[in-house]
This record gives structure tokens, sequence and C-alpha cells, in this order.
């Protein structure tokens, strides 16, 4: 009996401590990630990006451009030189300037 009480106890210790770390983990703060834009081009995608995570676009560029959503969940106008920021979502975001339909990237936001 005694031997069941200190199993259950240990149980419950160790159940409780993966409560604790699950709290942890949700209460992170988002994390903000820069996607560059310079020569016509997005900069590489940031790796790691989830949901409910920051993502911002710097325009390095004297041309306007957009990030655009093929979906519409987003339209972010870049002025040259101007920035704008969105909250990811979780799945594949798949974008496009608007001014320069050659110009597009996809992240994948777990």
């Amino acid at each position: 009996m005694r031997r069941m009480m200190i199993l259950l106890a240990a149980v419950l210790t160790l159940a409780g401590g993966l409560a604790r770390i699950r709290v942890a983990e949700a209460a992170q703060p988002p994390r903000v990630h820069v996607i560059v834009i310079d020569k016509m081009a997005y900069g590489p995608m940031p790796a790691g990006v989830r949901a409910g995570d920051i993502i911002e676009w710097v325009n390095h560029d004297i041309l306007e451009h957009t990030a655009t959503a093929r979906d519409g969940r987003f339209d972010v106008d870049l002025k040259p030189g101007g920035s704008g920021r969105i909250t990811a979502g979780a799945g594949t975001l798949a974008f496009f300037c608007k001014f320069h339909p050659t110009m597009s990237a996809t992240l994948v936001v777990e």
C-alpha cells in the first residue's frame, strides 16, 4: 500500500510539472520576424514562425510594394522605406506584391 501511495504521488508530481510546462509555453510572448524587401524581391523567409507571432515587412526599395495574401487574409501596403505588420495565423501564407506580381513568396507558420 505504501509503495502504491509513493507511486501515485510521483505520477501526480510529474503530471503537475508537465501542466506547468504547457502553461509556460502558452504564455510566451509573440516573436517578431522581419522580412526585408530589397532589389524587387522578398528576402529569406524566417524559420520557426508560430501562430500568434508578428510578421513585419520592411521595404528597402525606392518603389512601393505590398505583401498581399493570395487567400485575401491580409494586404499590407509598403511605401518606400516603410514597414507593416500582421499577426500570423497557422498554415501556409502565400503572398505577392500587387504592383509587381512576379514578386511572390510563401511562409510556413506552425
